[in-house]
């Protein structure tokens, strides 16, 4: 299933007019007749989508293309489906090669500011073997974070790494 934008969708995203949760907000901004359900799937936490699209329904933002795109097979356990358009670029959620240079990544930025005593971290990032897993670690690696570096810095991180992994 694929949802549009309604020009109430499209109003709101260019003016804020109404209080959206941020999920909600971040649905609304990607839904754009070409994600499927689950495309829209990463860029959420578990459980938070449906609600999401519920509401998004409700407020007439979106509605539905009543297109129903045939699932496609997930590229290896814990990513999502490549996308169809082969022009689009490899992402870490679909992509197990890219998912590697992002968790190699993740655990190198956290070595890198936290030395020694970042290792037990950085053993848990390299032990995640999906995109879910390391999105998840990390919630709790930014935590372990932000009582150690800068605000700056941990919130740098969150948004680094989260855009990454989606």
């Amino acid at each position: 299933m694929t949802y549009i934008k309604t020009d109430s969708g499209r109003a709101e995203v260019a003016g804020r007019s109404r209080a959206l949760s941020a999920v909600q907000r971040r649905v609304l901004i990607v839904v754009d007749g070409k994600k499927s359900v689950n495309d829209l799937g990463a860029f959420v936490r578990v459980g938070e989508l449906e609600v999401a699209l519920e509401h998004l329904l409700r407020e007439g933002l979106i509605e539905s293309t009543d297109f129903v795109a045939p699932l496609q097979l997930p590229a290896a356990p814990g990513f999502a489906a490549a996308p169809v358009d082969a022009t689009e670029p490899r992402r870490a959620a679909t992509c197990p090669q890219e998912f590697e240079k992002v968790r190699d990544e993740a655990s190198r930025f956290v070595s890198d500011r936290l030395g020694a005593a970042g290792l037990p971290i950085c053993e848990a990032i390299d032990r995640c073997s999906s995109p879910a897993e390391l999105r998840k670690l990390l919630r709790g690696v930014e935590i372990f974070i932000g009582q150690r570096l800068s605000a700056e810095t941990t919130q740098a991180f969150a948004r680094h790494f989260g855009s990454l992994l989606l």
